[in-house]
């Protein structure tokens, strides 16, 4: 876990942090040398090993059901420290960098992403109308990191890019509306989270590559309507999957959990 966001991450939100880490952290533990890869090796070979893995791990060879669901949890293991760390403290995590590492654990997820650096100094010394918005300051993520990730990915699994995205962005949603809920976190920073959920592109016209994860008109919070995925995640191709509460197949069906349940955005952080 990165430092500066530890105080946020405390108790239960903790598992939120922890999978982001700096370079000159002394606990981290060796990995293999198979399972530790530059940013400029993430490529469709690096793709398809880490799918290999996570799919004898979940005893699974469907291809696009695996991938969607390695892309949810790995949104879900970066986005929350990059969040935290923009609206929070205005620091920029360096997910572009070329130093960046990235190991993996040995069911083909995410073990750690080791950034370089923290990210301090983005926006520090100038006046608050003047410092970095949300959407640049996540920039390194959304607009380097997770689309290099999710070519790779998709390219692997023979999917189109768009089921990654609207799985990852129903996750990306529920992160955002649980984090922003926390008392550490100002009204104004509040408001720019929700601000930033709400518009497929910021003032800068730098685009969020989450937006329009559901129906138009049943999204999270659109009073009496159950919010609805564009795209049904595969989850249930998955061994023990199941509809989630947000299925666009079938979300009436017997036994399908509400939004941010078991299987839902908020409750599966690994």
């Amino acid at each position: 876990m990165i430092p500066l966001l530890a105080p946020f991450f405390s108790g239960p939100l903790r598992p939120y942090g922890e999978r982001v880490s700096l370079a000159n952290a002394p606990y981290l533990a060796a990995v293999s040398p198979a399972l530790d890869m530059q940013q400029s090796g993430l490529d469709r070979q690096w793709a398809s090993a880490c799918l290999h893995r996570f799919g004898q791990a979940r005893a699974c060879s469907d291809a696009p059901a695996l991938a969607a669901a390695w892309f949810r949890d790995y949104t879900l293991a970066l986005l929350p420290s990059a969040l935290v760390a923009a609206a929070r403290h205005r620091h920029s995590l360096p997910f572009d960098a070329a130093q960046l590492r990235w190991q993996g654990d040995e069911d083909g997820r995410l073990l750690r992403i080791v950034l370089p650096h923290d990210g301090a100094g983005a926006g520090e010394g100038l006046r608050a109308a003047m410092r970095p918005r949300l959407p640049a300051l996540l920039s390194p993520l959304l607009g380097m990191h997770l689309p290099i990730v999710a070519a790779a990915l998709a390219d692997a699994a023979r999917v189109a890019p768009r089921l990654l995205w609207c799985t990852a962005g129903v996750a990306a949603d529920g992160v955002a509306r649980h984090l922003a809920a926390h008392p550490a976190l100002g009204e104004a920073a509040r408001a720019e989270i929700w601000a930033w959920m709400r518009e497929p592109r910021s003032a800068d016209g730098l685009r969020n590559p989450f937006h329009g994860a559901f129906r138009p008109g049943a999204e999270p919070g659109v009073p009496g309507v159950a919010p609805v995925r564009r795209i049904c995640c595969l989850n249930y191709r998955l061994p023990a999957g199941g509809l989630c509460g947000t299925c666009p197949r079938n979300r009436l069906s017997p036994g399908v959990l509400p939004y941010g349940g078991a299987s839902g955005a908020t409750a599966a952080v690994p």
